[in-house]
């Protein structure tokens, strides 16, 4: 987990890949965060892959960080 706020657009949409990458975790930890509650996921319609918001990360960040 970084120190620094992950640099991420609010309302853009991030896959779990990329979002293992904005808190430089391993993309395991994101589905163990998941399960966890700390982060939330939905699915996209168009290729059923799951998506969060970068508030989303930002808020997940906060909640491991402090």
């Amino acid at each position: 987990m970084i120190i620094e706020k992950p640099e991420v657009i609010a309302d853009g949409l991030y896959n779990q890949r990329q979002t293992a990458e904005a808190l430089k975790v391993d993309r395991h930890t994101i589905a163990r965060y998941e399960a966890d509650g700390l982060i939330k996921f939905r699915i996209r319609k168009a290729g059923k892959s799951k998506v969060t918001t970068g508030a989303e990360i930002v808020k997940c960040w906060k909640s491991t960080i402090f």
